[in-house]
């Protein structure tokens, strides 16, 4: 038990040793403002999402994982100890697009094929806002935040062009989701049918495909405007890899990097391989930025969407050690992962640039508002938003949250579910006897549906994340007076709490795939029934 406790505390200490006290100096900042920081407005933003990533795969865990690309952007960022996302990809991209939990939008679960779920049309998404403030605005890579009706495709939803697929996940070669292909481009705003375009990708595999195309799109925009045209209407991109989400397919080249390995299973080393891909694409984007001129100008924000499967589910090779849990549960190794900032616009926001962790709360939700304050623009539903800016806090050290709801989550094989969950500074709940299934009990007890928060009948599990980061020790018993004031919180979030959509075509049924000569089945949206939303106008001015 010691030596597992050990290793554990070893686990979490290793990007310690790489990554110093973001503010243990923090009392200089660097005043100096060359004269390229003097013409600065605002960033180019490049968020780079990594799919089921597990929180201790990148090698500046100490993993053995070759993720230099990554690495060098974390060593040289901000490094998000405590950063919290959702349990699965929909509400996690949704949270990240829409600064709400899933408790307000009501998208608690993955969006199934067959299904009119999805983002809700009247939410305003991050790229919405963006092009509010004069930016291009790009999407590459996966989408998975509705489908069945063109007007829940990102170029209805404020991307100005998207290359990718709609789904949660594909053959990386085939890009078949069950029997039928998805990966399009759609080359313009408001691209529904008759300009959405079915690309023929078939045998090349998606990882590289997504750098090619976030490249190409930055390029075209480079080459299309002026440095100062840039500076008051810069670029924001979207890359939202395939990568690492099963099926576990990668070029046999990368699989043949880890042959060696010997102590790893054949499935760590393809999952290795597929994110040294992954690792080797981002690479590929930076340096294109570079060449084109913009990376002096440019903020990075990487993130996972979840914990890496690890016991449940499309189970890969990835790893979340010393976490409890994994993707679809409430166990901090599904909802917590690997989160950073960087790129050379940090300092030129005021945040110290290469002093490595920040160790305060930070949600995925906080993206949007931290995102909008840098670039100037106010959220149209900012009273209404869970996310909370992290400027101020970025800057200066504090702490600006000290709570976030972890929500619910539920397992699809048998609609079971699992929660609510929430942390308030150094205190986890869990309401109800388990968290979702573990490598502790795979056949975890849920309810048919997400418990009322707060029930003074439930069950409820209570952890000192401080003490205890591994979830092991129930502390309910102990600290009655705690428990007390967490589940008072529950009963707060519960009465703005949004149901879960009906997540099937019952309201706009499925009529079939939609044939194309020379080509197989292919997704395509099927649903007309959906109010058309709201338009959305660049104001150039801001």
């Amino acid at each position: 038990m010691y030596s597992d406790l050990l290793g554990a505390a070893v686990a979490l200490s290793h990007i310690s040793s790489f990554l110093p006290n973001l503010y243990a100096s923090a009392a200089h900042e660097n005043a100096r403002r060359s004269h390229s920081a003097e013409l600065f407005k605002k960033p180019h933003i490049l968020i780079i999402i990594v799919d089921d990533l597990g929180s201790h795969d990148l090698g500046i865990h100490g993993t053995g994982i070759h993720t230099p690309n990554s690495n060098d952007l974390a060593y040289n960022g901000v490094y998000l100890d405590n950063y919290y996302v959702l349990p699965y990809c929909s509400p996690t991209r949704a949270a990240l697009l829409s600064g709400k939990y899933p408790l307000h939008t009501g998208l608690h679960d993955i969006v199934l094929p067959r299904s009119a779920a999805g983002l809700p049309l009247k939410e305003e998404t991050l790229a919405d806002l963006l092009l509010r403030g004069g930016y291009h605005t790009n999407a590459i890579g996966k989408w998975h935040v509705g489908h069945s009706s063109w007007l829940q495709t990102p170029t209805f939803r404020g991307f100005d062009e998207f290359y990718g697929f709609y789904f949660g996940s594909e053959g990386y070669f085939s890009h078949d989701h069950n029997g039928a292909y998805d990966l399009r481009h759609d080359k313009r705003r408001n691209c529904g049918q008759g300009c959405s375009e079915v690309v023929d990708e078939r045998d090349n595999y998606s990882t590289p495909i997504f750098a090619r195309e976030a490249i190409r799109m930055m390029e075209q925009y480079a080459a299309n405007t002026t440095k100062d045209e840039q500076r008051k209407r810069p670029l924001f991109q979207y890359l939202a890899f395939q990568a690492v989400h099963c099926p576990n397919e990668v070029p046999q080249e990368y699989i043949d990097i880890y042959e060696n390995t010997t102590d790893w299973s054949d499935e760590r080393k393809v999952y290795a391989g597929m994110l040294t891909a992954a690792d080797e694409a981002i690479g590929d984007v930076v340096e294109a930025y570079k060449k084109a001129g913009l990376w002096e100008d440019t903020l990075v924000i990487f993130t996972t969407d979840n914990g890496g499967p690890t016991t449940y589910g499309c189970v890969t090779g990835a790893s979340n050690y010393p976490k409890r849990g994994g993707k679809y549960t409430l166990w901090e190794g599904g909802t917590t992962g690997d989160g950073f900032l960087s790129g050379p616009a940090l300092p030129k926001l005021g945040v110290p640039l290469g002093k490595g962790r920040f160790p305060h709360l930070f949600h995925v939700v906080d993206w949007l508002p931290t995102l909008a304050e840098w670039a100037g623009v106010v959220p149209r539903n900012l009273d209404e938003l869970d996310g909370m800016s992290q400027v101020q806090s970025l800057k200066e050290g504090h702490a600006t949250r000290n709570e976030l709801f972890i929500g619910y989550v539920t397992r699809f094989s048998d609609n079971t579910w699992f929660g609510p969950c929430l942390r308030y500074k150094n205190w986890k709940v869990v309401q109800g006897d388990y968290a979702g299934p573990d490598e502790y009990d795979a056949n975890a007890s849920g309810t048919p549906q997400p418990m009322v928060g707060g029930q003074s009948n439930s069950s409820y599990l209570l952890y000192d994340l401080e003490k205890d980061p591994m979830e092991s020790t129930n502390m309910a018993p102990d600290y009655p007076h705690v428990l007390e004031d967490m589940i008072y919180k529950l009963q707060l979030y519960q009465q703005s709490y949004v149901a879960p959509q009906i997540n099937d075509a019952s309201d706009c049924p499925f009529p079939g795939f939609t044939e194309y000569a020379d080509f197989p089945p292919v997704w395509e949206p099927w649903c007309h029934n959906h109010p058309q939303p709201t338009e959305v106008t660049c104001d150039c001015a801001v």
